[in-house]
């Protein structure tokens, strides 16, 4: 007998009966995770998807920007607020000659105008011609300040302006910070404003075209009030 073989009468266990290598049974992979959905409680309908937003035709998208737009433009300029080019030097130093401003076109729906106020507006004539005792406004554009207001008599003497309650009753001498020359050149008037118009003129008054030449301005003829200059951009301000 080989000593080296196991001997199976001395307790040896025999080859062919050695217990084999115990190994671990591998782990199952779970499923993959699915996306689910409630099921509808019995008797009820299942849940409606909302129905997808329909793209809108980017043309026609454009032509509907381009409408709201020039809607807004037109109710804004013809209703709020509309821009105009000072054409000469009749409001100097206020006003410079190629500024641009702003006209507020709605102010006077909530108040009367004011003393002091620059406002545009069309003066009595015919045309593009300002003419004095005309029943009709002029097509072109004026900018001048309002000095009289209605019911009131103004004068040009001695160098000022007078603002008179009634003829010659409750007179005073106009005080305007904003000129910077002789607030009348030449003597004028006593002008008696009517009722519903006004006296106006412009800053520079050696040469302003205005109620001392034409008479008085309507309140219908008044277009709005400047509010601010917009151009040049080193003369941004407000009036």
């Amino acid at each position: 007998m080989n000593p080296a073989e196991p001997d199976p009468a001395a307790g040896g266990a025999p080859l062919d009966r050695v217990p084999a290598e115990v190994t671990q049974p591998a782990p199952e992979t779970p499923p993959a995770a699915t996306e689910t959905f409630p099921l509808p409680e019995p008797g009820q309908a299942p849940p409606v998807q909302p129905p997808r937003k329909r793209q809108m035709n980017p043309v026609l998208e454009l032509v509907l920007i381009l409408a709201a737009a020039l809607g807004l433009w037109y109710v804004t300029n013809g209703w709020i607020v509309k821009p105009y080019r000072i054409p000469s030097a009749s409001m100097e130093p206020t006003l410079q000659s190629g500024d641009r401003v702003l006209v507020n076109r709605f102010i006077y729906r909530f108040h009367d105008p004011r003393r002091g106020d620059i406002i545009v507006f069309h003066p009595p004539g015919s045309g593009d011609q300002a003419i004095a005792g005309a029943s009709t406004e002029a097509s072109v554009y004026f900018i001048k300040r309002i000095i009289g207001l209605p019911g009131e008599t103004v004068e040009g003497r001695d160098g000022h302006v007078e603002i008179c309650a009634k003829p010659n009753v409750g007179c005073h001498i106009l005080k305007e910070p904003y000129l910077t020359q002789t607030a009348a050149p030449t003597n004028f008037g006593p002008v008696r404003i009517p009722a519903g118009h006004y006296f106006m003129m412009g800053d520079n008054r050696a040469i302003s075209d205005d109620s001392r030449d034409w008479g008085t301005l309507p309140r219908s003829y008044i277009i709005g009030k400047a509010f601010a200059t917009y151009w040049p951009l080193d003369r941004i301000r407000t009036l």
